[in-house]
């Protein structure tokens, strides 16, 4: 269970959060939905433990990033918009070197396990360098679920995607969820329409909507909402 309490952010004199509070479970795909600029990523980073939170704080099964910062993070797989790779290594000795960073001794069958998990299983022997846009985010999902997390932290996994490589990396998500909490960032509603199972909605730092995927029309209506008001 992942626990946001209350949190706030500033940068310099412009707060960018406001005492934002929601929670996250096993099972989950949750879709964080919201304008650029509107504090996705800042909210995804602070739970990551990548930024601290000016006010508020993040528990994961009883645990903060303050008290256990070790532990706090291998609970954590993270995707990050710019998905940075190494892109003059191989696929397979990029995912070799993060496992061994995560300290996995049977790194060999790990990362055959992960590439086959996210379909690299044609890609492995080029350089992530070569790779499409979309197996490149294949490798970014691979490289965050290395260490099985149970909670999964995906920033705008979609962005740049066609519509055939969106559908993969949905279907992909949309299996993970069955395991794992997700949060999954988009701007865009028909990115995660398909497989989220509750929508936040933000805007200007502030949280405006929290439902079920089942409550349509709500949902509609504040996204459109906030579409329209940031156009």
């Amino acid at each position: 269970m992942v626990e946001v309490n209350n949190v706030s952010k500033n940068f310099g004199k412009q707060q960018v959060l406001y005492d934002i509070t929601f929670s996250l479970a096993k099972g989950e795909i949750v879709a964080l939905l919201g304008a650029n600029g509107a504090g996705k990523t800042t909210t995804m980073n602070i739970i990551a433990g990548i930024l601290h939170a000016d006010n508020g704080n993040v528990v994961i099964d009883g645990l903060t990033i303050e008290g256990n910062p070790a532990e706090y993070k291998s609970k954590i797989g993270y995707l990050p918009e710019n998905n940075p790779l190494y892109e003059d290594m191989y696929v397979r000795e990029y995912l070799e070197y993060v496992a061994g960073i995560y300290g996995k001794k049977d790194r060999k069958n790990c990362v055959s396990e992960i590439i086959e998990c996210v379909d690299l299983t044609n890609q492995y022997k080029k350089k992530i360098g070569t790779l499409s846009h979309g197996n490149k985010q294949r490798v970014g999902l691979a490289q965050a679920l290395i260490h099985d997390p149970e909670i999964l932290i995906l920033d705008e996994p979609s962005t740049g995607l066609d519509p055939m490589q969106q559908s993969k990396i949905n279907n992909l998500v949309q299996e993970l969820g069955k395991t794992k909490a997700v949060l999954f960032s988009s701007h865009r509603l028909d990115d995660v329409s398909l497989i989220a199972t509750r929508y936040l909605i933000l805007r200007e730092g502030r949280l405006l909507m929290d439902s079920p995927a089942g409550d349509v029309d709500s949902i509609k209506e504040h996204f459109f909402q906030f579409n329209e008001n940031n156009s």
